[in-house]
Formats: structure tokens, C-alpha cells, sequence
């Protein structure tokens, strides 16, 4: 300690004889002040290493890293700035006697001695006294200085301090910033035994130092996406094994991971797949997104007085599109000749009403194949695989367009159930966001599905791509697009949810920005009406557990206000491209994270939206608003920022 003291007091006489001004209160004052300066950088040098490591090893510092990370802090922002106070508050507290004093030469010592302006010898002012004496409750003008050179001063220090580390974990979890402001303002009491007069300047010089590192760390660029996102991959093997992996092979890991509307087919399938024209999505340029034309309006056609009208749609005829709001997305009108029950919902004939006791495995009476008759569907190809069925590109003669076939990859019983409930669900809800279900049939009713069995679910075609590969593609969208997603998704979940639909497993893949730019809600093959069975074995949880609400994930029952935390969540992917609470490594970690309402992590920082996200995702459901609310006040931001409210996505996607 001798050794660090005598050195200190030699690094002030050089800052004495540099950089310190010939004015009051004294030469060793402006000296000591510039040696807190250096103190202050000190945290800000242990937050640049910080930000140097980290664009090597990511968003991940668990264990070895994170304790590395720990130490810089305590080391730079903790232990080398105390040992600067006590050994500066040695120097001058030596100054005080006849002695030697470490470090000085006699000259210095002597001019140390000296008197400057009002505060009497440089000695005295800095090396009398102690930081505790100082709060002297007696002494009004001595104690206002001290509570705000000794306790208002370090305040903004440790404030600075802990900016300049938050801004050094940037695209990663914050938690390190902690061992930077702590000890900083940990200093403030372990420096009670230092000289009053020393410790006010070094304070000082230290909150105008963390400053400084403020501004030079906000300059410091954070790592790059990339490098974030290879750091959250699964270390060990899993890693060797995607290095090690082919082209083909990454590429088939990619398409399982992409929504089942927008797969790509392999060439495999595309050569095992009937003739006929190549899917508009595989040319789709998500960077190209045009604005909607309007249409002009088309009846709707209504049910007859005195019940549901009876199925009579011509053969290839196009069923009634109902125009759109300008600017607005197209809305998608029922399928020709199809009854509409109470509040414009789908009657649902044939399979639709078989309820428990229609037969499961057979062709539903009255769909038995058309021998000698040409068949109604032919399959295009197939354009992806779900988690429990495959879908299909088709056309569909009946209504004369290409359609969405989705079939089971092994019906059973309750497979079946799943697919009857998924169809119930679609038709009961009618929004120009919401795909739509055409019709419900049975494998063996048509020989153009002599490749499928089951049950087949009918749906509205939506060229697009879904919103996760839109930002992976692009990066995250503005704040418009944002509120524009939001708004236009909530209006058909509350749709659903008005018709007692739930969704559960709201996620960025299920959310599928068509051609012209609107999103549209899609996939409600784990939905369920207020009512029915789960369909769940004990102890498994449907969903996606980085989009999945805190309360189902711990095993309570999914209401409206957890689908919209999951939309919350999706929005906050579109604005981030991450999930809120950071991406986990295995579907286990992340299902434990959301049941215990893990910290949010990757929430957006500069956006508009940030306070309604906030609501939205709370843990306590009942504190969430409700979709209405959420849908008003973005429209409402929508119509102050000078937008219109109805508009496509992409027209203000933006990289970032």
C-alpha cells in the first residue's frame, strides 16, 4: 500500500505541475480533481473491454463469461477507484504534519503547505478531516456542501456509470451493468475515513470522468445480429452438428422451421408433385410489397328467411369478394352458396355439423367418390408440413381459384376431432384478417385426394410470407408497420375471441403479410371454443413457449388476455426481431422461462410503443388491457403520427 500511495503522489505532482490552473481554491485542488477525472474513465475503460468481449462471444455470458464480465465491473467501477481515494487521502493527510510526504519531492511538499485564497493551506483544505466529519449537523454550510459534493455528486456518478454499462450490453441481458453502478456507489461509504476536502475532489473530477465515458460508449457499436444470434445457439454438439451439417440439410432444418402457407417444397416433392403452375409465393419479393388497388363492393348473398339456405354453388363459379376500406386490406366474403347463421357466421353443412356421432375414418354419408365424374380438387404440390398435418396447394373448381388444403399426416379419432374443431373455429369467425375456411370434406369424397385421407380442411389461400421470415429478411419494422400489425391482427383475434375462440398459439409464423401488405391471422389448428376438450395429455402445454403467456405456461387455463400477451409478444418480435424474453436453446428452457414470467429482455428501447408493450405482457393477466383498448389507441397513435390507419406493412419496414 506504501508502494501505491508513493506512487499517487507522484502521478499528482505531475498533474500539478501539467494540467493544474494557478487559480482558487489552489493549484493541489484543481490536481486532485483531475486525478478523479482519471478515476471516473476507469469504470468506462472496464465498460469498453466489456463491449470488446462481447462482440466475440454474443448475448450469452453465462457461467465463466458472466463472472468475467462481474469482475471487470467490480474491478474498474469498485476496487481500483478505492485504492485511488485511500491512497490520494493518504498523500494529503501526510501534508498535514512535518514529515515527508509520499511521493513529493520537499519543493512540493513545501507549495503543498502554502496558503491559497480563502480555504488557508492546500494542506489543511484537503487533508483535515474525514468524509464523516464532515456531515456536521452544527456546521449548516458545511454540512450543505458535504450533502451535495458527498452524496448528491456520487449519485450521478454511479448513474453515469451504470448508462455507460447498459450501453456496453447492448442486443444482450443487462445484468453485468449491476456490478458497475453498484460498487460506485458502494464507494461513497467505504471512503468515510478519507479527508473530506480530498474525497469532494475526487468526486467531482470522477462524475464529470463517467460522463465522458458515457459519450465514447455510445460511439462503441454493439455486436452485430449475427454474432447475437450464433451466441444463443445450443452449445457442444448441437453446435459441432449445424456446423457439420450440409447445404441440403440446413436448408430442410429452415423449411421445418417455416410456416406450412409459405414452405418451400423440395425438389423431391416438386417432382412427385402433380403438373400444374408454379405457387405465385415461391416468386414473392418481400422487399417489393405494393399497395392494394381498390375493388369496387360486391353483395354479399344472405340467408333466406326461415333457415339456412341449402349448399348450391355452380361448379367453377368465384365466390363474392367484398370490397375493402381504402387502404385497407381485401375482405374475403363466405364461399359461394354457403348459409351464414346468426351475426354472419358460417352455417356449417355436411361434416361442419357432424358432431359426435357423425363417422370418423369414412366418407360422411352423401360423399362418396365421383365415379365417372371429373374430380373437384387437384393437388399442385405440397407446400408444407404442420405439426400434425400437411398442406397442400390446390385447385378448387367449385369456387374456380387455388385453395389451402390442410389433412392430417395419420387421422385417428381425436385427430379428426382436432381438425372438425379447427374448422368450427375458422368458420365461426368472420374478419377480413382472419383466413377463412371454405369447406370441410372427406378424403374419400373426391378422387383428386386419392393422395390425402382423413378429414380435409378447405381454407382461403393467402400468398404472402409470414412475419417472422419478413423481418428475418428485412429486419424489424418501424413503429407504423408496427401499429399497423397490431391493430389489424387484434381486430380479427377479437373477432375470434367474440365468436369464443381462442387462439393459443399466437407467434410470428402465424401472422402472414399478404402480396399487397396486410397481415392476416392464420393457423388455428390448437384453437378452442369455450367449451370444449383440451385435447391435452397431462403435463403437455400447446403452444410456442417463447410466444407463450406466463399463465398457460405454468398450467392454467388460456383465456382472451393470454392471446393478447402472445400478440404483444409477436409485435415485440417485429420491432426487435427477437422474443421478449430473449431465444432459449430447447423448447424446455423456454417453456420454464415463461411459466416462472421470466424478465423481459429484448423488449424494443426506441419506440412508441414500449409503454403499451409493457402493459400488455405483464405476468398478471387481469392488469393487461383487452383488445378493444389495445386496437383504439393505436389507431388513435396511428391518426396523431399523420398516417393513415389502414395501410400495408411493408411500405414502412425499415432496416435497423
Amino acid at each position: 500500500m506504501d508502494t501505491l500511495v508513493a506512487l499517487v503522489g507522484q502521478l499528482l505532482s505531475v498533474l500539478r505541475d501539467t494540467v493544474a490552473p494557478q487559480a482558487c481554491p489552489g493549484v493541489w485542488a484543481w490536481a486532485t480533481s483531475a486525478l478523479g477525472l482519471g478515476v471516473g474513465l476507469l469504470p468506462a475503460a472496464g465498460a469498453l473491454l466489456v463491449a470488446l468481449l462481447r462482440r466475440r462471444f454474443g448475448a450469452a455470458y453465462r457461467g465463466g463469461r458472466g463472472v468475467l464480465l462481474a469482475g471487470i465491473g467490480l474491478l474498474t467501477a469498485g476496487l481500483l477507484p478505492l485504492l485511488v481515494f485511500v491512497a490520494a487521502g493518504r498523500v494529503f493527510a501526510a501534508s498535514t504534519g512535518r514529515g515527508s510526504v509520499p511521493g513529493l519531492g520537499t519543493a512540493a511538499a513545501r507549495s503543498l503547505r502554502s496558503t491559497e485564497c480563502f480555504v488557508g493551506p492546500q494542506s489543511t483544505y484537503l487533508g483535515s478531516g474525514t468524509v464523516g466529519d464532515a456531515f456536521d449537523p452544527t456546521d449548516g454550510v458545511r454540512l450543505g456542501v458535504a450533502a451535495l459534493l458527498l452524496g448528491i455528486v456520487p449519485l450521478f456518478t454511479a448513474l453515469f456509470v451504470g448508462i455507460g454499462a447498459r450501453l456496453s450490453l447492448r442486443r444482450g441481458p443487462a445484468w453485468p451493468a449491476k456490478f458497475f453502478w453498484g460498487p460506485t456507489l458502494a464507494l461513497a461509504v467505504l471512503t468515510a475515513g478519507v479527508p473530506a476536502g480530498t474525497a469532494e475532489h475526487l468526486w467531482v473530477g470522477a462524475c464529470l470522468g463517467a460522463f465522458v465515458g458515457v459519450l465514447l460508449l455510445g460511439a462503441v457499436p454493439p455486436p452485430s445480429r449475427e454474432t447475437v444470434r450464433r451466441s444463443l445457439q445450443p452449445a457442444g454438439p448441437a453446435r459441432e452438428k449445424r456446423q457439420a451439417e450440409t447445404g441440403e440439410e440446413r436448408l430442410a432444418r429452415l423449411k421445418e422451421r417455416m410456416h406450412p402457407i409459405v414452405q418451400l417444397p423440395s425438389p423431391e416433392e416438386r417432382r412427385s408433385a402433380p403438373t400444374g403452375p408454379r405457387p405465385p409465393y415461391a416468386d414473392f419479393d418481400s422487399s417489393r410489397l405494393p399497395v392494394a388497388p381498390d375493388r369496387p363492393a360486391t353483395a354479399v348473398p344472405q340467408p333466406r328467411a326461415g333457415g339456412p339456405a341449402p349448399l348450391a354453388a355452380a361448379p367453377g363459379a368465384l365466390p363474392p369478394v367484398p370490397g375493402r376500406a381504402p387502404g385497407g386490406p381485401a375482405a374475403f366474403g363466405p364461399p359461394p352458396g354457403r348459409p351464414t347463421g346468426p351475426g354472419g357466421t358460417l352455417a356449417a353443412p355436411g361434416p361442419f355439423a357432424g358432431g359426435p356421432g357423425a363417422a370418423m375414418g369414412a366418407a360422411p354419408p352423401g360423399t362418396a367418390p365421383m365415379n365417372g365424374r371429373a374430380p373437384r380438387f387437384r393437388l399442385i404440390q405440397r407446400i408444407g408440413a404442420g405439426g400434425f398435418g400437411r398442406v397442400w396447394l390446390a385447385h378448387d373448381a367449385k369456387v374456380g381459384r387455388t385453395v389451402a388444403l390442410k389433412a392430417a399426416h395419420a387421422p385417428d379419432g381425436e385427430t379428426e376431432e382436432r381438425i372438425r374443431r379447427e374448422a368450427a373455429a375458422l368458420a365461426a369467425v368472420r374478419h377480413p384478417q382472419c383466413v377463412q375456411i371454405l369447406d370441410l370434406v372427406h378424403a374419400q369424397s373426391d378422387p383428386g385426394l386419392a393422395q390425402l385421407e382423413g378429414l380435409v380442411i378447405v381454407m382461403e389461400y393467402v400468398e404472402g410470407v409470414p412475419l417472422s421470415r419478413l423481418v428475418q429478411e428485412r429486419g424489424p419494422v418501424d413503429d407504423v408497420s408496427a401499429a399497423r400489425i397490431w391493430s389489424g391482427v387484434a381486430g380479427a383475434l377479437d373477432a375470434a375471441h367474440s365468436r369464443g375462440v381462442l387462439h393459443r398459439d399466437l407467434k410470428p409464423g402465424n401472422v402472414i403479410v399478404d402480396g399487397a401488405g396486410f397481415p392476416h391471422l392464420i393457423d388455428f389448428g390448437i384453437a378452442r371454443r369455450t367449451g370444449d376438450s383440451t385435447l391435452t395429455m397431462t403435463g403437455f402445454v400447446l403452444g410456442t413457449p417463447d410466444y407463450l403467456a406466463p399463465e398457460v405456461a405454468a398450467g392454467k387455463k388460456a383465456t382472451p388476455r393470454s392471446d393478447v400477451w402472445q400478440l404483444a409478444a409477436t409485435v415485440s418480435f417485429a420491432l426487435t426481431g427477437y422474443p421478449p424474453r430473449g431465444g432459449h436453446a430447447d423448447a424446455i428452457s423456454g417453456l420454464r422461462a415463461a411459466a416462472v414470467g421470466a424478465k423481459l429482455t429484448h423488449l424494443p428501447r426506441r419506440t412508441a410503443h414500449l409503454p403499451l408493450l409493457k402493459q400488455s405482457l405483464r405476468n398478471d393477466p387481469d392488469r393487461r388491457p383487452d383488445l378493444a383498448t389495445t386496437q383504439r389507441s393505436l389507431e388513435e397513435w396511428l391518426r396523431r403520427a399523420g398516417v393513415p390507419v389502414a395501410g400495408p406493412v411493408g411500405a414502412g419496414t425499415t432496416r435497423q
